[in-house]
């Protein structure tokens, strides 16, 4: 019974804390905003001179032709390396 009271003394401490600091208070609530959402980046797709498939976040070498991408940031757009491909 005391664990439960000491729990209940350590969490209503905690928020007074949070609630006496306004700044913690605006870190921890804009750490939190961010969960659940994604941003969009970009990324370009283009074959080097040995005709190999590059994708990069930067701009391929002038003259070179490229696909953009848009992904959301948690997201892999990686091709899957030959080694992890089941075997049919």
């Amino acid at each position: 019974m005391r664990f439960v009271w000491l729990l209940i003394f350590l969490l209503f401490a905690a928020g007074v804390y949070i609630y006496l600091n306004p700044e913690l208070k605006s870190q921890l609530l804009n750490q939190t905003s961010g969960l659940g959402k994604s941003s969009t980046v970009q990324a370009y797709k283009w074959r080097n001179t040995r005709g190999e498939w590059q994708i990069t976040d930067t701009l391929p070498p002038e003259g070179v032709t490229y696909e953009l991408l848009e992904h959301r940031s948690d997201e892999n757009i990686l091709p899957v390396p030959p080694q992890l491909t089941p075997k049919k």
